[in-house]
């Protein structure tokens, strides 16, 4: 009997235990951590459960459906109430789905205090952007630069608490790897709900919590109703044939993620990763700047102390696509391609007064320069986490760059006509692997090959004469670099509570030749001393265990780089070979202590040696441009550096207070020094290696503050510098060169609950350089201020930005500039197409001047500007 009634209760049990599961939407789209609360008859809640980030929930009930309600419970929202008894099940499974309507309530007036709108959890520390913008952002590079402890550099790096970003994410995902500045300065600032700052950052998601690692990323949280399709079309026209066009699309959905831009402007825009108008060096090229070749002739300077709108004169073309996809359940392959244009023009002069040995005189150059670069760059990725212990990629890059430059040159009156092509390329091949052997071990393989080489050829019309007889005249220059890389790296990471270890081991093989020839108005070699055929090979391999130990109070890191090269060198012009074998140690520490969770302090230590770059290696004279001659005393000696860092940092970032002051010196046993030869035709740079010491200091503060009295975001940003550098110039004797720099920025930014607000950003800077034992010192100083005024009258969708650039180039002298520039934007009332008004250099400058000083020289140089112009642009989304 009690078997029979047993059998009964089981049965009625099953009967009962049927599971609720379902989807919560509004208008918009999914709505994450709602309650589904499930209650009696007696409004008794004997159940709850919330929606996941999908707005997906699921949940076991426990009671017979039939004397059950459910109930959608939100502040937000109306409540929504239903009856099980009217659903149906299907394989025990009640599926019920809600969509909620936005609850409205009258209130009383009611005053709301702005508060600084910052979380934090864990290692993640969340922007709500809105709380930032002041209307004038239009891309989320315009965002990051208003975000407390984030700063974005010049050549478009983004810093997060004073480090390099290891990678900026997608909802998540990494789109566009190490060109992240392609989402940065395109991706329209509206599609972003949140900025995440996150620390410790682990992209191998089999380390977290095995790896010690350091990084730092930024997540970009897209808007709800944002995710299936959307994105953003400028067009823009103007007076004198002035363009300027952008559209792009963002499309997300579960599968698939993908970004698409193209662009078109003539009005000096760079929204592109790449850059060919300065010495700048782009993030894509610091990540890669060991693998590729060098080049070694110039391409002119494009460089400007202002901002690109103003001199950068381009007819650019630039258009990428980027794609991620789940290939499988866990893997995804990802596609990055892109294709850049460009035609930049530029008119520079440059009065130099040169200071040597009691010999004063002058250097006149004027040159009208054009370059016309053009690259493919395509990047293949598959990212293989199927299983759960055992992750694998492959990383593949092929890039193809040919650059025509351009310069008719006027040297102290001698008129040139000089040409350069360019062609380069890289292949990289890469596959990683990581096998998570425990919790707490795991063990991460990596295979890189690489390609790359970079031909040149310099053209000069009519030659430059390089002999005080006017005997020998150099006409056609010619340089390839090849290199070739084999690198296979190996880690070991075992964990255990407080104490981490990493033992990091490497092999790699590189292979670099450098072949060039200077010849003659015959198209002769000059002699063996004009040419280079050399060829470099070193085998390296490397063991460095890291230790590391962390709690709350404080942590400490300990590495022993120990490692081992074999160097072959062979100059085949002057038939000589040599071949070193080295073991050397080099030690780091770090060592970090914390006061509370807002104060810390860390200090650091390592001591450097490495072998000298490429472009230090070879002795044969090489010219670089139509007055310009660069060789090297051979050496292949370890440069020895010795680096200190102590940093203090405060960062409240609650009430928007942060403070940060670092103070480094860098001490080099030994360094590579100049010997310099200049006349009024020709400069010749010898490089020299001697085991003389010559160190540097700096300093560097940072901060930023909200004055909530006054409605004001203030930052802060200083450094000061002392570097003890040595050189000879004509023949003299080796000269103590002492170096100072200081740089401030004060930025005041208004918040006012009002149609109109305010920014000030002011600069200065100071440069001085000192010959020791000698009477010669240059020095100038420079200031800026950028003075902007928003209104913004949000009732009739109408806003306008007016700004004011003021800049003394020299203080010392007068010559002062004044820049203005304005956008007018409306956007009718429920329409998506806006229109706006923009002039620039309005008061129109046609040149801008600049001062610039070293140890031997102090230079006036003048470039052409952008003229004045007026363009109607025409913005809508999709």
């Amino acid at each position: 009997m009690n078997k029979y009634i047993f059998i009964i209760l089981f049965i009625n049990s099953i009967s009962f235990s049927q599971t609720l599961k379902g989807t919560v939407t509004d208008s918009v789209g999914v709505v994450p951590f709602v309650s589904i609360l499930i209650k009696e008859k007696n409004n008794l809640i004997t159940q709850f459960t919330t929606t996941d980030n999908n707005g997906k929930y699921q949940i076991l009930l426990k009671n017979n459906k039939d004397s059950l309600f459910v109930e959608v419970s939100n502040l937000s929202y109306e409540p929504n109430i239903i009856y099980l008894k009217d659903y149906t099940a299907n394989n025990n499974q009640i599926t019920v789905n809600f969509k909620l309507n936005a609850r409205t309530t009258k209130l009383k007036e009611v005053i709301v205090e702005k508060k600084i709108p910052i979380t934090i959890k864990k290692d993640t520390l969340t922007y709500n952007p809105e709380n930032f913008k002041d209307g004038s952002e239009k891309v989320v590079e315009d965002l990051l630069k208003k975000l407390p402890g984030i700063k974005v550099e010049d050549n478009g790096e983004i810093k997060y608490r004073g480090k390099a970003i290891k990678k900026m994410l997608l909802d998540g995902d990494d789109l566009f790897d190490s060109q992240y500045t392609i989402g940065s300065k395109n991706i329209n600032v509206e599609m972003i709900d949140k900025v995440q700052g996150i620390e410790n950052y682990e992209e191998n998601s089999l380390l977290k919590g095995i790896s010690n690692s350091d990084d730092v990323a930024l997540n970009l949280v897209l808007k709800k109703g944002k995710t299936d399709f959307s994105g953003n079309a400028n067009l823009g026209y103007g007076y004198k044939n002035m363009y300027n066009s952008n559209i792009n699309g963002l499309a997300i959905n579960s599968k698939i993620k993908g970004f698409g831009v193209s662009s078109f402007n003539n009005v000096g825009q760079n929204s592109t990763p790449y850059n060919f108008d300065s010495d700048i060096i782009s993030v894509e090229n610091q990540k890669n700047k060991n693998l590729i070749a060098k080049e070694l002739i110039n391409q002119g300077n494009f460089y400007s102390f202002l901002d690109d709108s103003f001199h950068r004169l381009n007819n650019n073309f630039f258009t990428s696509l980027n794609i991620l996809t789940k290939a499988y359940r866990k893997s995804n392959l990802k596609i990055n391609t892109s294709f850049y244009s460009d035609k930049l023009k530029r008119v520079n002069e440059n009065n130099s007064s040169i200071t040597t040995n009691n010999d004063v005189f002058s250097i006149i150059e004027n040159n009208s320069i054009k370059k016309k670069p053009t690259l493919f760059d395509f990047n293949f990725a598959y990212l293989n986490n199927e299983k759960e212990m055992f992750h694998w990629n492959y990383i593949g890059k092929f890039f193809y760059q040919k650059t025509n430059y351009n310069d008719i040159s006027s040297n102290n009156s001698f008129v040139q006509e000089n040409t350069v092509n360019t062609k380069s390329f890289l292949v990289n091949q890469n596959f990683s692997s990581t096998y998570k052997i425990s919790d707490s071990i795991a063990l991460t393989s990596n295979f890189t090959y690489t390609r790359s080489k970079a031909p040149q050829d310099l053209y000069l019309t009519p030659g430059t004469i390089i002999d005080l007889n006017n005997s020998i005249i150099s006409k056609f220059q010619n340089s390839t670099f090849d290199k070739e890389n084999i690198n296979l790296n190996s880690s070991l990471f075992l964990t255990n509570k407080k104490i981490k270890f990493g033992l990091h081991t490497s092999f790699f093989k590189t292979s670099t030749s450098l072949i060039s020839s200077l010849n003659d108005e015959f198209n002769n070699s000059i002699d063996k001393n004009y040419k280079n055929d050399n060829k470099y090979d070193l085998l390296h391999f490397k063991m460095n265990p890291v230790f590391i130990f962390n709690n709350k109070k404080y942590s400490f890191k300990i590495g022993l780089n120990t490692f081992y090269n074999n160097i072959s060198f062979n100059n085949y012009i002057k038939k000589t070979k040599i071949n070193e074998d080295d073991l050397l140690v080099s030690p780091s520490l770090t060592f970090i202590y914390r006061f509370n969770k807002k104060n810390n302090t860390s200090f650091k230590y390592s001591f450097n040696q490495i072998l000298p770059e490429e472009d230090k290696l070879f002795d044969g004279i090489i010219q670089r441009n139509y007055r310009n001659f660069a060789s090297n005393d051979f050496s292949l000696q370890y440069l020895k550096t010795h680096s200190y860092l102590i940093n203090y940092n405060f960062n409240d970032y609650f009430n928007l207070k942060q403070f940060s002051i670092n103070l480094t010196h860098d001490y080099r046993e030994n360094n590579y020094f100049y010997k310099s030869i200049i006349n009024q035709n020709i400069s010749i740079s010898n490089a020299y290696f001697a085991n003389i010491g010559n160190k540097d200091y700096g300093i560097n503060l940072s901060g930023e503050t909200y004055l909530h009295p006054l409605r004001t975001t203030i930052q802060m940003s200083s450094n000061y510098s002392l570097s003890f550098d040595k050189n000879i110039i004509n023949n003299s004797e080796l000269r103590d060169i002492l170096g100072k720099t200081f740089y401030s920025q004060l930025t005041a930014r208004t918040g006012f609950n009002s149609k109109i607000n305010f920014s000030n950003k002011i600069s200065f800077i100071n440069n001085s350089f000192e010959v020791k034992k000698t009477a010669i010192k240059n020095n100038f100083n420079s200031l800026t201020d950028q003075f902007k005024i928003m209104y913004r009258n949000n009732a009739k969708n109408f806003k306008v930005d007016f700004i004011s650039n003021f800049i003394s180039p020299d203080l010392n002298q007068n010559n002062n500039y004044v820049f203005l520039e304005t956008e007018i934007s409306h956007t009718p009332k429920n329409k998506k197409i806006s229109y706006s008004l923009i002039g620039k250099n309005l008061t129109n400058n046609k040149t801008f001047e600049t001062k610039s000083v070293s140890d031997y020289s102090s230079s006036i140089s003048s470039h052409n500007l952008i003229s004045r112009y007026l363009m109607l642009k025409v913005t809508f989304g999709f």
